[in-house]
């Protein structure tokens, strides 16, 4: 091979590794606007766990069960154990030998039947809190084979009542050299019996040399929620329990849902609507920090819309540890993977 074609063959090896480099660039940073922010894990503490002993506090009731019949004066016995508190139920036994009794045995079930009706319409209150403060890390990757482009902090401050929640992600590497983005989230608000109640939300996207943003403001005393951009400003009725893309994560993690389908409104600062979610039951995952129990939340898919998953760790406050990204056809299009969690008290 003489000196030019070798030349050229060279030209045409450098043309094609270029031309793979650009095209392995085109990976959006993040989830379009209505797609939550991503999470991180590495946690002090596993709460979780200290609940478990309930169970084992059963057997005992069921051994003194019977001694407390034959003692009734001491009613101190029978407080201690949480079963017994429905020994009623077993009354009814005795009451056969005084006929006229009957009537008494059923005064005692009007309550529980009362309060069944009730329960639904009183909002729980949440099952966990948020440390003080936190920070989590992830990896953000692209595509099947993973390739990772992107970085994302998400951080909180909670304190007297109210909260701040932010997220950024920006691209790293090679992708960052040739295409680099900026996406934040930050919401703001109050912390309630019921959970987080957002009064503002930002979100914005910085691409190609330009920045566009969004805003949502959430009035609560008059029941009206304001998002849009500065070109364009919309207003809805703001329903109970309404959040917003950075927010409503973090909600699943005070207030963890059973496994079912639910219906949440959220704003992502561009749109406000509904949100199909479903929860499955737990499952074992693996993440950099190892093995993690996990609850899966997924949105249900909307034809020509993209989705996501996330997944939340029970061992960890149920944080979010991972987020799936799907694209308009349902395809899974990027992950975000917790690399470290910190929390602090102080």
């Amino acid at each position: 091979m003489n000196p030019r074609e070798r030349f050229a063959a060279a030209a045409l090896v450098s043309l094609a590794l270029h031309a793979l480099v650009l095209y392995a660039v085109g990976v959006p940073l993040a989830p379009s606007p209505g797609d939550p922010p991503p999470l991180e894990a590495r946690i002090v503490s596993r709460p979780p766990p200290l609940a478990k002993p309930a169970p084992v506090a059963k057997p005992a009731p069921k051994r003194s069960a019977p001694e407390v019949r034959r003692v009734a004066p001491p009613v101190p016995v029978v407080p201690t154990p949480g079963p017994l508190a429905l020994a009623p139920q077993p009354e009814p036994e005795t009451a056969p030998e005084p006929q006229e009794p009957a009537p008494a045995a059923a005064e005692p079930t009007p309550p529980p039947q009362q309060v069944a009706t009730i329960a639904p319409s009183v909002p729980e209150p949440p099952v966990h809190t948020l440390p003080r403060r936190g920070r989590i890390t992830y990896t953000l990757s692209y595509g099947e084979a993973a390739h990772n482009v992107g970085r994302v902090v998400q951080s909180w401050e909670a304190s007297d009542g109210t909260y701040t929640l932010a997220s950024d992600a920006e691209t790293t590497g090679i992708v960052e050299f040739f295409r680099p983005q900026r996406l934040r989230y930050m919401s703001q608000g109050k912390i309630t019996a019921q959970g987080l109640r957002p009064d503002s939300f930002l979100m914005s996207r910085t691409r190609r040399g330009q920045t566009e943003a969004a805003r949502a403001r959430f009035d609560w005393s008059a029941l009206n929620l304001v998002y849009g951009n500065a070109r364009e400003e919309k207003s809805a009725a703001l329903p109970a329990g309404a959040q917003d893309v950075m927010s409503f994560i973090y909600q699943l993690a005070l207030v963890p849902p059973s496994p079912g389908s639910y219906q949440l409104p959220i704003t992502t600062g561009f749109r406000f609507e509904t949100y199909e979610i479903e929860v499955r039951s737990e499952e074992r995952i693996e993440t950099p920090i190892g093995a993690l129990r996990a609850l899966p939340v997924r949105q249900k898919p909307t034809p020509g819309e993209e989705s996501i998953e996330v997944w939340l760790a029970s061992e960890y406050r149920y944080l979010p540890v991972r987020i799936r990204y799907f694209d308009r056809e349902g395809n899974a299009s990027g992950e975000q993977m917790v690399s470290e969690i910190r929390l602090s008290e102080e």
